[in-house]
């Protein structure tokens, strides 16, 4: 039920970043690998700071979050490593999204 979406302009993309954000993901919201849902979409014609500049736009989706700010930091440090993105031009918007809108296997988690 977690849902990490990346928007990226960034020419580094490392085949284990997906699996490496769902690992951070799950252990940082306490939920089960199995539910956590990544996705890279790398987009050249994305700007940042008004031109080419690399960034990046997070859109991060969950059922609760116990701590956004640590989340926050966490996200921001993986994204500025892995995509070689600065710091500045990471932008996270958190979704807290009520279990009675999340369906999985067609079951709604609320």
């Amino acid at each position: 039920m977690p849902f990490l979406t990346i928007y990226t302009n960034s020419d580094v993309i490392d085949a284990n970043i997906t699996v490496e954000a769902a690992n951070l993901v799950a252990k940082q919201l306490s939920k089960p690998i199995r539910y956590v849902v990544v996705n890279i979409i790398n987009n050249k014609n994305m700007i940042f700071d008004g031109g080419d500049k690399k960034g990046a736009l997070i859109e991060m989706k969950s059922i609760g979050f116990a701590n956004k700010r640590e989340l926050a930091e966490l996200l921001t440090d993986f994204i500025e490593d892995k995509l070689q993105v600065e710091r500045g031009l990471i932008n996270i918007e958190f979704v807290d999204m009520p279990s009675a809108t999340v369906s999985i296997g067609g079951s709604l988690l609320g």
